[in-house]
Protein backbone atom coordinates (compact mmCIF):
# COMPACT_ATOMS: atom_id res chain seq x y z
CA UNK A 1 0.00 0.00 0.00
CA UNK A 2 1.17 3.50 -0.81
CA UNK A 3 1.40 5.72 2.27
CA UNK A 4 1.96 9.48 2.12
CA UNK A 5 2.75 11.49 5.25
CA UNK A 6 2.56 15.26 4.86
CA UNK A 7 5.13 16.67 7.27
CA UNK A 8 4.87 20.35 6.44
CA UNK A 9 3.16 22.73 4.06
CA UNK A 10 4.06 26.16 5.40
CA UNK A 11 6.12 28.73 3.58
CA UNK A 12 8.87 31.18 4.53
CA UNK A 13 9.32 30.15 8.18
CA UNK A 14 8.18 27.35 10.48
CA UNK A 15 5.41 28.10 12.95
CA UNK A 16 4.71 26.29 16.24
CA UNK A 17 2.20 23.91 14.64
CA UNK A 18 3.15 24.16 10.97
CA UNK A 19 6.44 22.96 9.50
CA UNK A 20 7.88 23.86 6.11
CA UNK A 21 7.38 21.84 2.94
CA UNK A 22 8.17 18.13 3.14
CA UNK A 23 6.46 14.78 2.84
CA UNK A 24 7.40 11.11 2.99
CA UNK A 25 6.13 8.56 0.48
CA UNK A 26 6.33 4.93 1.68
CA UNK A 27 5.77 1.96 -0.59
CA UNK A 28 6.88 -1.68 -0.31
CA UNK A 29 9.31 -0.88 2.50
CA UNK A 30 10.95 2.02 0.63
CA UNK A 31 10.86 5.62 1.90
CA UNK A 32 11.24 8.75 -0.21
CA UNK A 33 11.49 12.18 1.36
CA UNK A 34 10.15 14.84 -0.99
CA UNK A 35 11.59 18.25 -0.14
CA UNK A 36 13.18 19.14 3.17
CA UNK A 37 12.06 22.45 4.56
CA UNK A 38 13.56 23.72 7.81
CA UNK A 39 12.76 21.40 10.71
CA UNK A 40 11.91 18.37 8.58
CA UNK A 41 13.70 15.99 10.96
CA UNK A 42 11.60 17.31 13.87
CA UNK A 43 8.36 16.89 11.92
CA UNK A 44 9.45 13.34 11.06
CA UNK A 45 9.96 12.48 14.73
CA UNK A 46 6.55 13.93 15.59
CA UNK A 47 5.02 11.72 12.88
CA UNK A 48 6.77 8.63 14.25
CA UNK A 49 9.18 8.37 11.30
CA UNK A 50 12.96 7.91 11.44
CA UNK A 51 15.48 9.86 9.38
CA UNK A 52 17.56 6.67 9.34
CA UNK A 53 14.97 4.92 7.15
CA UNK A 54 14.94 7.40 4.24
CA UNK A 55 16.11 5.69 1.03
CA UNK A 56 16.01 8.67 -1.32
CA UNK A 57 15.55 12.43 -1.07
CA UNK A 58 13.82 14.25 -3.92
CA UNK A 59 14.11 18.04 -4.15
CA UNK A 60 11.51 19.68 -6.39
CA UNK A 61 13.18 23.10 -6.60
CA UNK A 62 15.63 25.29 -4.69
CA UNK A 63 13.38 27.68 -2.79
CA UNK A 64 14.49 27.92 0.83
CA UNK A 65 11.26 26.48 2.21
CA UNK A 66 12.01 23.28 0.26
CA UNK A 67 15.76 22.84 0.97
CA UNK A 68 16.86 24.65 4.14
CA UNK A 69 16.24 21.52 6.20
CA UNK A 70 18.66 19.35 4.20
CA UNK A 71 21.72 19.90 6.44
CA UNK A 72 19.73 19.07 9.57
CA UNK A 73 18.12 16.09 7.88
CA UNK A 74 21.50 14.69 6.81
CA UNK A 75 22.90 15.26 10.32
CA UNK A 76 19.93 13.42 11.83
CA UNK A 77 20.48 10.55 9.42
CA UNK A 78 24.14 10.39 10.51
CA UNK A 79 23.48 10.60 14.23
CA UNK A 80 20.88 7.83 13.90
CA UNK A 81 23.69 5.44 13.01
CA UNK A 82 23.18 5.41 9.27
CA UNK A 83 26.15 4.14 7.27
CA UNK A 84 24.54 3.22 3.94
CA UNK A 85 24.59 5.80 1.13
CA UNK A 86 21.64 8.03 0.31
CA UNK A 87 20.76 9.54 -3.06
CA UNK A 88 19.44 13.06 -3.49
CA UNK A 89 17.63 13.75 -6.77
CA UNK A 90 16.87 17.27 -7.88
CA UNK A 91 17.03 19.96 -10.52
CA UNK A 92 20.06 21.38 -12.28
CA UNK A 93 22.49 22.82 -9.74
CA UNK A 94 22.10 19.95 -7.26
CA UNK A 95 25.57 18.53 -7.98
CA UNK A 96 27.08 21.86 -6.94
CA UNK A 97 25.17 21.90 -3.65
CA UNK A 98 25.50 18.26 -2.47
CA UNK A 99 29.25 18.35 -1.62
CA UNK A 100 28.74 21.54 0.40
CA UNK A 101 25.88 19.97 2.33
CA UNK A 102 28.10 17.03 3.21
CA UNK A 103 30.76 19.36 4.64
CA UNK A 104 28.22 21.35 6.65
CA UNK A 105 26.48 18.26 8.03
CA UNK A 106 29.68 16.24 8.67
CA UNK A 107 28.03 12.95 7.82
CA UNK A 108 29.46 9.40 8.07
CA UNK A 109 27.85 8.06 4.88
CA UNK A 110 28.06 8.74 1.16
CA UNK A 111 25.61 11.15 -0.44
CA UNK A 112 25.10 10.72 -4.16
CA UNK A 113 23.50 13.47 -6.20
CA UNK A 114 21.52 13.00 -9.39
CA UNK A 115 20.49 16.04 -11.41
CA UNK A 116 17.38 15.94 -13.55
CA UNK A 117 18.17 18.02 -16.59
CA UNK A 118 14.79 18.21 -18.27
CA UNK A 119 11.07 18.07 -17.66
CA UNK A 120 10.66 14.64 -19.28
CA UNK A 121 13.64 12.89 -17.72
CA UNK A 122 12.82 9.84 -15.61
CA UNK A 123 14.60 8.53 -12.53
CA UNK A 124 13.77 4.97 -11.51
CA UNK A 125 13.61 4.17 -7.81
CA UNK A 126 14.15 0.44 -7.15
CA UNK A 127 11.09 -1.06 -5.50
CA UNK A 128 8.63 1.60 -6.69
Amino acid sequence: MLDITLLGCGGTMPLPNRWLTSLVVRYKGRNILIDAGEGTQIAMKQAGLSAHDIDLILITHFHGDHVMGLPGMLMSMGTSGRTEPVTIVGPKGLLEIVPKLCVVAGIPFEVMGHELSGRKEAFDVPGF
